[in-house]
């Protein structure tokens, strides 16, 4: 897939690093990618790591929440990691609702929470 990188970190466990030309406008683009890789895997869990994302903004927000659906249709989690405090206050700003995905510091931190 074009923009994302998928690494199989385990079994049931996957880490999902977007490229920095990821398009959150246009998520169903990625859809069918996703859902392939993750069926393919047996995926239970999906770690996405911000660490190359510096805000957050609704547009970025709408794309999150619709690879969690993604992720609820295939019975995967979806765990969001290395959060930046640019990107927490943004989302903090365009939000009113409480993100449907769970968080975790890193890559260690969200594996636990599949356990």
């Amino acid at each position: 897939m074009q923009d994302v990188h998928l690494t199989i970190l385990s079994r049931q466990c996957v880490l999902f690093e977007p490229g920095v030309s990821l398009d959150p406008s246009n998520p169903e683009q990625y859809a069918s990618g996703v859902i392939r890789f993750l069926q393919k895997n047996r995926t239970k869990g999906l770690i996405y790591d911000l660490k190359s994302i510096s805000l957050i903004d609704k547009t970025y927000y709408e794309w999150l929440k619709y690879l969690n659906t993604l992720c609820k249709l295939n019975n995967t989690e979806l765990i969001v990691i290395h959060m930046k405090p640019s990107a927490a206050y943004g989302l903090s700003r365009c939000i009113n609702e409480s993100p449907p995905f769970k968080t975790a510091l890193n890559i260690e931190a969200a594996r636990q929470l599949f356990v």
